[in-house]
């Protein structure tokens, strides 16, 4: 069965260089995203991806394009701007480890992707990433079959509002144990995040167990549950691949949510 082609529905595309620019200038609402980072305790670390995926960066920075730019002596997220006005990045991310002291961390030469066993550990933020593209689709098949077309990070209308269903389901079925939820639209799919207290301290074999589990069921990234990749995009920030803003969702409107809702387009 041949499959057809597809790329992004409606106006979604990569954001150009001069539209970064624009908006981590004028548009990002940083106290926002500063009261996001409050939700959980302790020193965070915040990671830029300049052009891994869109192949748009400025060039003087190409030997960066494909790794995480480690951002970790800011104590404010408003402190980023110039950050981001310099690097232009099609992603932000921040680390959900919390650090007991970022200052003895730097000291230490800590490797943050390894960072479980150190002392300067604290505690993980529990989240959930829903991408369309993990979908089975009617139409356009698989992940492997995605991949295969080199289109892994395409999605079309029915995979965006199947993956829409499932961020519903799935914090529902999460709110039975957890009570400080909170659905994120990510530029693409959708992340459920959980601050609870208790969220922070599982182990990472509780978390393996808790991402198979739902996996079975909800197009998650098992790699993201179980604390292998610390890494989520942080809320108001650009979704450079598809020119979308990263927003928090109340559970009441994730069922017509849509990609073009004015609260995620970006004013350029």
């Amino acid at each position: 069965m041949v499959r057809p082609k597809y790329e992004l529905p409606d106006d979604l595309g990569p954001a150009s260089l001069a539209d970064r620019r624009r908006f981590y200038r004028r548009s990002m609402d940083f106290r926002a995203a500063a009261k996001w980072m409050t939700a959980s305790r302790g020193e965070r670390v915040y990671a830029l991806i300049l052009g891994r995926h869109s192949g748009i960066y400025p060039r003087r920075f190409r030997h960066l394009k494909n790794v995480p730019l480690i951002v970790d002596d800011v104590r404010d997220v408003q402190n980023l701007r110039p950050y981001l006005v310099k690097y232009l990045p099609e992603g932000l991310y921040y680390d959900r480890n919390v650090y007991t002291s970022l200052e003895g961390a730097r000291k230490a030469r800590l490797d943050y992707s390894h960072a479980w066993r150190s002392p300067f550990f604290a505690g993980q933020e529990l989240a959930f990433d829903l991408d369309p593209e993990n979908l089975d689709c009617p139409i356009h098949g698989d992940i492997a079959e995605k991949m295969q077309r080199h289109q892994g990070l395409s999605f079309c209308d029915w995979e965006f509002e199947e993956v829409r269903r499932q961020a519903a389901a799935l914090y529902d079925e999460l709110s039975a144990r957890w009570t400080r939820l909170k659905v994120v639209y990510s530029g693409r799919g959708f992340h459920v995040h959980v601050f609870d207290d208790e969220a922070f301290r599982l182990t990472r074999k509780e978390r393996s167990r808790i991402a198979t589990r739902f996996a079975r069921r909800y197009a998650i990234d098992e790699w993201v549950t179980s604390g292998e990749m610390r890494l989520i995009r942080l809320p108001y920030s650009l979704h450079g691949m598809v020119s979308r803003v990263v927003v928090p969702i109340p559970r009441g409107d994730v069922a017509k949510f849509r990609y073009n809702d004015p609260r995620a387009v970006p004013r350029f």
